[in-house]
């Protein structure tokens, strides 16, 4: 990645006058990112959007733009040449309400979303690691009053005996998980979930989906399935070679389960410190037509297809929602 590119990102991120200054020479198209379709009583990433608000959402986008496929967006990349209020919709991760409450809609009103899926989750009846710490830490769970974890050849000792004390360790752990190798962050899961006493096995509220389920989201008309890696690690913490496993095997398994080709990827987490040059570049060599990222912009002609900008969309007020989409397109 250019010193350039990664400037022109900060600057279009943070900067709304440049964003609509390149409105002015090219068309723009967005991308919206979706995690979850749900009702949620403890949601600390702010990942769910409840079923009747994603309708509600999808209803008007289908309304007032042209909601296209990534497939699209990404030929009309390479012609260099983008469609007036384009808009995409994709989800990451592979939550089982993608398919039970978020295909109804799409279907129900003729709109396409692309769905990235982190294929170690699928089938695997646990939860993704993020909501294992909620489960232990956010939620009425007698614990005893103090964690000990060894991370890294050295031990920490965390508080847990208040529920302030309990939200501290989350915030402390959170980051923690989230740089470590998929093997090390499982480990220190098991330990914390003994810890606790709760079971392995996910919630029904927050399971992924089973391989089923996501076979017969596949085969929907308005479906795309992309591929978001096996572990969901931050691909910059891995090696060239690291990457190339998580984001291939990934890609083969998914071709494997629907029986389609899988041309689509999204970076884990994907600021751009959770990917790299390596990462960009084997999503160019193994022959993607686009790769997300999750910074904040809208796509223009000149973006390249393996470093797309997302809009990230949580659960707003509808008013709230329609301004946040409305003004990427201001001029």
């Amino acid at each position: 990645m250019s010193l350039k590119g990664n400037i022109y990102k900060i600057y279009t991120a943070a900067c709304s006058p440049i964003r609509f200054a390149g409105n002015l020479i090219d068309t723009p198209a967005v991308i919206l990112i979706y995690h979850r379709v749900a009702f949620l009583e403890n949601d600390p990433q702010l990942l769910a959007v409840k079923p009747d608000n994603f309708y509600r959402q999808v209803e008007w986008l289908k309304n007032k733009y042209n909601i296209i496929t990534l497939e699209e967006l990404g030929n009309h990349l390479k012609n260099g040449r983008i469609p007036k209020k384009s808009v995409v919709i994709t989800f990451d991760d592979g939550y089982a309400d993608n398919y039970l409450e978020a295909l109804p809609v799409l279907e129900a009103l003729s709109a396409d979303a692309t769905f990235f899926i982190t294929t170690n989750s699928i089938g695997s009846e646990r939860e993704f690691w993020w909501d294992d710490l909620e489960r232990v830490f956010l939620n009425d769970v007698i614990l005893p009053p103090s964690l000990l974890l060894e991370i890294s050849g050295k031990t920490y000792q965390f508080d847990t005996s208040t529920p302030a004390s309990k939200l501290k360790t989350y915030n402390k752990l959170h980051p923690i998980l989230k740089f470590r190798k998929s093997v090390d962050r499982d480990d220190l899961i098991r330990i914390i979930l003994d810890w606790s006493g709760l079971s392995y096995k996910s919630r029904q509220t927050h399971r992924p989906m089973t391989i089923k389920e996501l076979s017969k989201l596949s085969k929907s008309e308005y479906t795309t399935i992309g591929a978001h890696t096996q572990s969901h690690t931050p691909l910059s913490i891995l090696s060239k070679d690291e990457q190339q496993h998580e984001i291939i095997k990934s890609k083969m398994q998914l071709e494997e389960w629907t029986n389609t080709q899988i041309k689509h990827f999204s970076y884990p987490f994907g600021s751009i410190k959770d990917y790299d040059k390596n990462s960009v570049a084997i999503c160019e060599e193994e022959g993607f037509c686009t790769a997300c990222s999750n910074f904040y912009s809208q796509v223009h002609s000149w973006s390249n297809r393996y470093e797309l900008p997302r809009c990230l969309i949580r659960d707003w007020n509808f008013e709230f929602f329609k301004n946040q989409i409305n003004k990427f397109f201001r001029y």
